[in-house]
């Protein structure tokens, strides 16, 4: 069982990924409480820098990429939502209709 290393409020640190053009994709422990202003500043990297510029353009445009994507695939969950919703509206009613006729 691997367990997280905590932070110094003693809670379980996040990790997360760093979006930034210096560090893309890189892997951070931080504080959970950071975000809500109210962190300790537990911060440590997991993975090493990467050096290579090439490989820091090429990281930014995929994860770029995948939050576009995201993004997109949001914007249209409500839409799906509405039409599945009308469809069982409208099998309910005809079932309705089928077994009162």
């Amino acid at each position: 069982m691997r367990k997280e290393p905590l932070c110094y409020c003693g809670v379980a640190a996040d990790l997360k990924m760093s979006r930034t053009p210096t560090n893309p994709g890189r892997r951070i422990l931080g504080c959970r409480r950071y975000e809500i202003g109210e962190g300790c500043g537990f911060f440590r990297w997991v993975d090493p820098a990467i050096e290579e510029e090439h490989y820091k353009t090429l990281l930014v445009a995929l994860i770029n990429k995948s939050d576009r994507c995201h993004c997109q695939r949001r914007q249209g969950r409500p839409k799906f939502r509405i039409a599945a919703i009308i469809i069982v509206v409208v099998v309910v009613l005809m079932l309705a209709i089928m077994l009162f006729v």
